[in-house]
């Protein structure tokens, strides 16, 4: 099959969507020739280099969002020749879609975590996302949610029919996962004197709720808390002044460890040398953290709200994210008990099998081969 990938919100590699789609394109050009619409500056930085897949460019005068959006609804259905291509791919179907689709499209939906975290964008994203996008949105041939969650959330808030979404997960990639990192060098490099407990996400707030982990943990009884870490990674996003001042004062501060950004190579470290791996987030509309922390070996224990307790499934300990007693009796219970952790970790690693990219885009084929079965 010949494809078309919308690749304009890609955020310069940074984002979830972004991981979507490099983890999308990378299993598509197995078998499909696929033309990417990027920027060229994005083209130029992006990872996956193949025989079946080309670039197609648009002009780095619409990079910035508010004319990315107008020129991808008003501009791209006339600019692209739908007749060429056997699949129109959009990928971030919650920030970029179309004002008329060809027959042979399909819409990734990821979340609409901005009706779950007041003020997490400003007036005129939140009037795009509450108005514009619902919108084009039900015009659409083809809708995937990458979860059930997430389908209850178009229901509840955009009004679509339920036979109208498609559920299809996420997957995981685990040659992320491999690394010849070894502990002590882990150790070494960012100064770890401890066994830690991992949280892998940007830090956000309120969104991604690491104050009331950074809370929990300093409940922790001193003669338990002082045998741990806290180890924090991620980049710096919208509130993250807040955390990083929490810190500053937090009785807890020398076990409390904020990395910053972290390739791949010492991000599978992490992972892999961890004791325990906390979700602690407000909203997730999928959450591959998860999946990458069940499949390296590790206990897990997360939120109780929106997708993450449907994929992590018995596999994980859920708590209530507002309330940081509950948080830190769950650590601690997990902490204190091997066999809980033995125990844990094996439903993890059966539970990973039921997710994978390949499957996705498995998924992805089916839906379109069923609506257009000539194609």
């Amino acid at each position: 099959m010949k494809i078309f990938v919308s690749v304009l919100a890609f955020d310069d590699g940074k984002s979830g969507v972004a991981d979507y789609v490099i983890s999308v394109v990378k299993e598509l050009c197995k078998e499909h020739q696929l033309d990417l619409l990027m920027h060229r500056s994005d083209a130029e930085n992006f990872p996956i280099k193949h025989k079946n897949i080309s670039f197609r460019y648009v002009s780095e005068r619409y990079k910035k969002p508010l004319l990315s959006m107008l020129w991808h609804l008003y501009c791209l259905p006339f600019v692209i020749k739908a007749s060429q291509y056997d699949l129109i791919l959009l990928p971030a179907g919650n920030r970029r879609l179309l004002s008329r689709y060809p027959r042979h499209a399909v819409v990734t939906f990821h979340d609409l975590s901005q009706y779950h975290i007041p003020d997490k964008y400003d007036a005129l994203r939140m009037f795009y996302v509450r108005n514009i996008v619902p919108h084009y949105l039900k015009k659409a041939p083809i809708i995937m949610a990458i979860s059930e969650n997430t389908k209850n959330d178009l229901i509840k808030y955009y009004h679509l029919s339920p036979s109208r979404i498609e559920v299809n997960y996420n997957g995981y990639s685990p040659d992320k996962l491999k690394t010849n990192v070894s502990e002590a060098e882990l150790r070494q490099v960012h100064k770890l004197t401890r066994p830690y407990i991992l949280y892998n996400s940007r830090i956000e707030h309120p969104l991604k709720n690491h104050l009331n982990l950074i809370r929990a943990f300093e409940l922790l009884q001193d003669e338990i808390r002082d045998r741990y870490d806290l180890v924090l990674t991620g980049i710096n996003g919208n509130g993250s002044d807040i955390v990083l001042d929490y810190v500053k004062s937090s009785p807890a501060k020398k076990n409390i460890r904020l990395t910053g950004y972290v390739d791949n190579r010492f991000m599978a470290a992490f992972y892999k040398y961890a004791v325990l791996y906390v979700f602690p987030s407000l909203y997730e509309g999928f959450g591959i953290p998860l999946l990458e922390a069940m499949a390296s070996g590790i206990p897990v224990i997360c939120s109780n709200r929106s997708s993450l307790p449907e994929i992590g499934g018995d596999a994980v300990m859920t708590f209530d994210p507002e309330m940081n007693a509950d948080i830190a009796l769950k650590m601690l219970m997990v902490l204190i008990n091997e066999e809980l952790q033995k125990k844990m970790i094996k439903k993890s690693l059966e539970r990973v099998k039921l997710f994978s990219w390949q499957r996705h885009v498995e998924h992805i084929l089916e839906l379109f081969l069923q609506k257009h079965p000539k194609s």
